[in-house]
C-alpha cells in the first residue's frame, strides 16, 4: 500500500480516506479546474496568457492590420505582466 494522498482519486488506505475527501473540500470547486491552492495563481495567470495570445491572433485574422495593432497594443502589457508574474514566481 501506498502512502501517499493523490488529488481527486480514492485512497486505498481507509485512514487517508478522510483526508482525501478534505483535500477535496477545500479545493473547492474551481479548485478543480486550477488545482491545488499553491499551484492555482500560476495555472490562471498561464490560462488568461494563453486566452489574450489566441485572442490577438483570431483579431489578427478576422481584423484588418490596423485594429490588430491597436488591440495587440492593449493586450501587449497584460501578457507581459501575467508572463513576469510567472516566472519571476520564486518556488
Amino acid at each position: 500500500m501506498s502512502d501517499s494522498i493523490k488529488y481527486n482519486e480514492d485512497p486505498e488506505s481507509t485512514s487517508l480516506l478522510l483526508r482525501s475527501k478534505e483535500m477535496d473540500l477545500e479545493s473547492g470547486f474551481l479548485g478543480k479546474f486550477f488545482g491545488a491552492p499553491t499551484h492555482s495563481p500560476l495555472n490562471i495567470a498561464g490560462l488568461l496568457i494563453l486566452l489574450l495570445v489566441l485572442t490577438g491572433i483570431i483579431m489578427s485574422f478576422i481584423h484588418g492590420m490596423s485594429e490588430s495593432i491597436n488591440y495587440w497594443s492593449k493586450i501587449l502589457p497584460l501578457i507581459t505582466l501575467a508572463l513576469g508574474y510567472v516566472f519571476g514566481k520564486n518556488p
